[in-house]
């Protein structure tokens, strides 16, 4: 299975790069560092270095409150940071400038033989942690056997998944899932990583690293001045929804006539795109990338930067949660609640069933019956008459120790593998 498995992706590398072309058309950076996907012209190494994957901005933003402690907790440990998408990169790019020493980065290799051995031979890691749902066949199986760790953090894994995986790929796994040890979000996650074939004792239950309460800081100053009331955020949209966000934009201000909105795609790339479905409803887009803001309610905020979603949560009274109203699966409406504000989100958050599940009880969440304008003006609005400050300040208020409990398992496997090296030195 394992020659088959190389194969094949050997076979599919030309599409890869066929992919990253057609990618590139809108974003360029898709076009840079691809030699770092085939474990090529990486950065120096660092020693003593723990490789962490994330693969985009939103399991990269989830983790960084954990790296960080890693960093303080372990001075003598470096972080090898990877990612698959230029705006993971990005965001890992910007953390690397406040830790240049001790963080190295690069593009997760395509997951042959020949580059993850590259790649494991150039890193040295003594420990790889991967997030959510990453389970890459060669990287487990050969990390494991040079006797490193692999942790797969805040695992989760749906019963669709678990189906595709048990169908297509249950003997290819076999192997790799022996050895991989599971932090997982819930029980339910941790009985379908055990159906698959990890063995019951490598598998603990975290709480979810997305749960984690952030640190409060200071709003930059520019983004402080251009609050106003009435202003509801639709982050992370995709293709297909904005012009149904411009639309329930259209119907709230019916009812809210000085309601302000500020649309922040998942990919700044589409600004162009939603720029002009912004104009031919009738508004004037106004765009952060360019240093504009908004002048009156008939001009439209489009977010199209990088690591600010988290601020303008905070100068926003109510959030649309994007990738929900088309077949994506969401993305995550705890960002918005740790800002104080409720949320309305479509009917597809498959990626995050588990809070959705958790959410649907309370007041300062609604989850939309279709996806028409209409329906999502009326979530809106009825979130806007209720105040939910303090539901949510409770609700929020248990999440603070979250990181502790992942690090603990960390620390676990760096003892436990710096034991290993000792005994095998003495022998």
């Amino acid at each position: 299975m394992n020659t088959l498995y190389n194969l094949l992706l050997h076979l599919l590398t030309p599409f890869a790069l066929l992919r990253l072309y057609y990618k590139s058309r809108q974003n360029p950076a898709y076009r840079q560092h691809i030699q770092e996907r085939f474990a090529r012209l990486l950065p120096p190494a660092l020693p003593n270095s723990l490789w962490v994957h994330t693969v985009s901005v939103g399991e990269f933003l989830a983790i960084r409150p954990l790296l960080d402690a890693l960093l303080a907790a372990h001075p003598d440990h470096n972080l090898w940071l990877t990612c698959t998408t230029p705006t993971g990169r990005a965001q890992i790019a910007q953390y690397h400038t406040q830790h240049p020493d001790r963080t190295a980065y690069s593009y997760l290799p395509y997951d042959t033989s020949t580059n993850i051995r590259r790649t494991l031979d150039h890193i040295h890691p003594h420990l790889i942690i991967l997030m959510e749902t990453e389970i890459w066949p060669n990287l487990i199986r050969l990390a494991a056997k040079r006797g490193v760790p692999v942790q797969l953090s805040n695992a989760r894994l749906s019963a669709k998944s678990l189906r595709s995986y048990y169908r297509y790929a249950r003997y290819l796994m076999r192997e790799p899932l022996t050895t991989l040890r599971i932090d997982a979000q819930t029980r339910f996650d941790a009985r379908r990583y055990r159906v698959l074939g990890v063995p019951a004792a490598h598998i603990t239950i975290t709480p979810n690293l997305k749960y984690q309460t952030p640190a409060t800081l200071p709003l930059p100053a520019d983004i402080a001045a251009a609050r106003t009331p009435d202003t509801w955020i639709a982050a992370s949209t995709h293709e297909g929804e904005e012009q149904t966000i411009i639309a329930t934009h259209c119907l709230l201000q019916q009812h809210l006539p000085h309601a302000r909105l500020i649309i922040a795609p998942r990919h700044p790339e589409r600004r162009d795109t939603i720029a002009q479905h912004i104009r031919d409803a009738g508004y004037t887009p106004r765009l952060r990338s360019q240093g504009e803001t908004p002048r009156d309610s008939r001009d439209i905020y489009l977010l199209d930067t990088l690591g600010e979603l988290k601020h303008y949560y905070r100068i926003s009274d109510l959030a649309y949660i994007g990738g929900s109203l088309i077949p994506h699966g969401g993305h995550n409406p705890l960002e918005a609640l740790h800002a104080g504000i409720p949320v309305t989100f479509g009917r597809s958050m498959y990626n995050f069933q588990h809070i959705r599940d958790a959410l649907i009880h309370h007041p300062f969440a609604r989850e939309l019956a279709d996806n028409r304008p209409e329906t999502l003006a009326a979530a809106l609005l009825a979130l806007h008459d209720t105040p939910h400050k303090d539901a949510i300040r409770a609700y929020m208020a248990p999440y603070h120790n979250i990181v502790a409990a992942h690090q603990q398992h960390i620390d676990a496997l760096l003892n436990e593998q710096k034991a290993t090296t000792i005994n095998i030195a003495q022998t």
